[in-house]
């Protein structure tokens, strides 16, 4: 197996995209750009989407078709004007996050359920690497979700959109403006009714975190109107 971990991220892509004529080195340098960014996929598609996906669309299951995808396309990345290895990867993760994001969409289309909103690439590399210390299990993680299914949709979205740019400790957070204005025209309302309606799912949720624990009865969206 050669080793690719002196390359940077736009390099292993080069010899990914060469795999009809070296197939060997397309797919070690694969290996390498798979350990380098599968942490950060998985995290980020799990905050954004796992209450969404179940069954065989999984969240592995997503993650694991954009690595994919990525392999077959990796001809197609450019970053030719990009100014060092850290701004590569940024660009590289915004890359990944539009493919993952429109194998999403396609997953909840064919669902039946309510796009997501289109986001950008410069938006998608902007958005921060999970903590590592935070689980994404356990009994509190679960009633939470609970409490976001029982919303109608519009509010599980924006409460969605909301928590995928929260950060733990930081004060005075805002979505980016391109991320509200987006939001605010697939909801077909304004970035003023945004926080009306985050304020009145963050209370709703609020709500049903402090009810005593009951055996989880399934419970269709939007049962909160």
């Amino acid at each position: 197996m050669q080793d690719f971990s002196s390359e940077n991220d736009a390099e292993l892509l080069v010899f990914m995209s060469v795999k009809d004529d070296d197939p060997l080195a397309a797919r070690d340098a694969w290996a390498e750009f798979y350990e380098r960014h599968v942490e950060y996929l998985h995290g980020m598609c799990w905050r954004a989407c796992a209450d969404l996906l179940h069954g065989d669309a999984s969240v592995g299951d997503l993650v694991a078709e954009t690595f994919r995808r990525a392999f077959d396309r990796a001809g197609t990345f450019s970053c030719e004007d990009a100014s060092g290895p850290d701004e590569i990867r940024r660009r590289v993760r915004g890359w990944l996050g539009r493919i993952a994001q429109r194998l999403l969409q396609d997953i909840l289309r064919g669902h039946g359920r309510l796009d997501v909103i289109h986001v950008e690439q410069e938006v998608w590399q902007q958005i921060p690497q999970p903590e590592p210390s935070v689980s994404a299990e356990g009994p509190e993680i679960e009633r939470v979700r609970e409490a976001l299914q029982r919303l109608p949709e519009r509010e599980q979205l924006v409460i969605r959109v909301t928590f995928q740019w929260y950060r733990p400790g930081r004060e005075h957070q805002r979505l980016p403006k391109a991320v509200v204005e987006d939001l605010a025209a697939t909801l077909r309302t304004t970035p003023e009714n945004l926080r009306q309606i985050r304020r009145r799912a963050l209370e709703r949720i609020r709500r049903y975190l402090k009810e005593p624990v009951r055996p989880t009865e399934a419970v269709p969206a939007g049962e909160w109107t």
